[in-house]
């Protein structure tokens, strides 16, 4: 019934870079929200006629956008730039771009869900940061994002150990190499 009632639907090409197996669900239920461009960043909000300061809640500098936060806010820019040479990736500032490059990772499947787990970590613990600023007034280094964003991808990798460990220490190997 349900393939009855079910319409067919284009597949978007975003998909391989949300949707991943051995992802964080709430990590990737967060990424389809950044791909859609439905998180309440300051200049929606102006878009939606409330009054807010436009200002990066992270950086001060720019007007808060999706594109601003990932990833040409300085402090968006430090984290994920060391997070991708960790997973042996080329750091880029645009936000299309860095959805483009996510998409066509290519290589070992540990490499492509290593980098793919710990794109998702950073967005999802950067809008956390910016959300504690704004709600808050509480305020993280990026030296201390980067230690939870490692600390929460090592956790992960471990989970795999019992169903794959082959994958788990193929993962933790590429992680701790360069760190």
């Amino acid at each position: 019934m349900y393939h009855l009632l079910h319409e067919d639907s284009p597949l978007v090409p975003w998909r391989t870079a949300v949707w991943t197996y051995g992802g964080i669900p709430k990590h990737s239920f967060f990424t389809w929200l950044l791909v859609l461009n439905r998180c309440p960043t300051r200049d929606r909000i102006l878009g939606w006629g409330l009054q807010t300061d436009p200002a990066c809640l992270l950086c001060n500098f720019s007007q808060e956008s999706r594109d601003h936060l990932f990833f040409n806010c300085n402090l968006s820019w430090t984290v994920w730039s060391s997070i991708a040479l960790r997973c042996q990736l080329q750091p880029l500032r645009s936000w299309s771009a860095t959805v483009t490059q996510m998409q066509a990772i290519q290589g070992p499947k540990d490499k492509r869900r290593l980098s793919l787990l710990a794109w998702q970590c950073s967005m999802y613990f950067l809008w956390g940061e910016r959300n504690n600023r704004l709600h808050r007034n509480t305020f993280r280094s990026a030296d201390s994002l980067l230690r939870l964003i490692d600390s929460t991808v090592r956790n992960r990798i471990s989970t795999f150990r019992d169903q794959n460990p082959r994958l788990s220490s193929s993962m933790l190997q590429l992680w701790f190499s360069s760190s």
